[in-house]
């Protein structure tokens, strides 16, 4: 059975930044955890704390690592800006559309909206999971916050979607129209999170924008994650 894509109401750290569990607790937190607040735990555990070295922008891209994976028949080869030894990061679970959210933007792209480039990291904490994409933190003071993640994980349809994820803790705003293409946008009541959904053959392309300030409105999350949504759709294959 597919894994959810939904995050599950987990406890959110305090401002104060206390420590955010690691590779180790992940693991733990993935047995009981729907997906995507998995990843939402996992970037914000790479962007900022020691479970990822950030390097400088100095950064030898000529040593990212090279993928070369069959999916659905297809063999893709992707050039990713960091190294990796996960040799199932493309499987079963995501193969649905060839599209590679570590390599949709370029450096100039990530900066135009407020993301550090350098600040990559997988979304993957395992070989062979679901979530297939990247992480990144954002410019400044914010970036200490605030996090951006673009996965992929197959699915049938953002219909299918929202009749699964409806609950008393889900909230599916309007669709919003981009390029032409439908995207569903949706957060969690207890705040502080808020995704958007594209179809892409067989899966689904989610932006997932979290941030640990308190009180911050659910539009100027939402806001980041669709602009983010905006910036790649044209390179998301229908």
């Amino acid at each position: 059975m597919r894994k959810s894509w939904r995050r599950a109401a987990v406890h959110r750290p305090p401002r104060t930044l206390a420590p955010i569990p690691c590779r180790s607790e992940v693991q733990v937190l993935r047995s009981r955890a729907p997906l995507v607040r998995l990843v939402a735990i996992t970037a914000y555990c790479l962007a900022v704390t020691s479970c990822a070295h950030v390097e400088s922008s100095g950064r030898d891209h000529s040593k990212s690592a090279l993928i070369h994976s069959t999916a659905a028949g297809v063999a893709e080869t992707h050039e990713l800006p960091f190294d990796t030894t996960l040799t199932q990061r493309w499987n079963g679970a995501n193969d649905g559309t060839t599209y590679e959210p570590c390599t949709a933007l370029s450096p100039g792209g990530l900066f135009a909206l407020g993301i550090v480039p350098d600040s990559v990291a997988d979304a993957a904490a395992t070989d062979g999971q679901t979530a297939r994409g990247c992480s990144w933190k954002y410019v400044g003071s914010v970036g200490d916050h605030w996090t951006v993640s673009q996965i992929v994980g197959n699915s049938p349809s953002l219909e299918h979607e929202k009749k699964r994820a409806s609950t008393s803790v889900d909230e599916w705003l309007p669709d919003v129209n981009i390029g032409g293409r439908i995207v569903g946008v949706h957060h969690l009541i207890i705040g502080g999170d808020c995704e958007t959904y594209v179809q892409s053959g067989k899966a689904a392309v989610s932006t997932i924008v979290v941030t640990l300030d308190t009180g911050v409105p659910v539009s100027e999350i939402c806001d980041r994650a669709i602009a983010f949504t905006r910036a790649t759709i044209d390179k998301i294959p229908h």
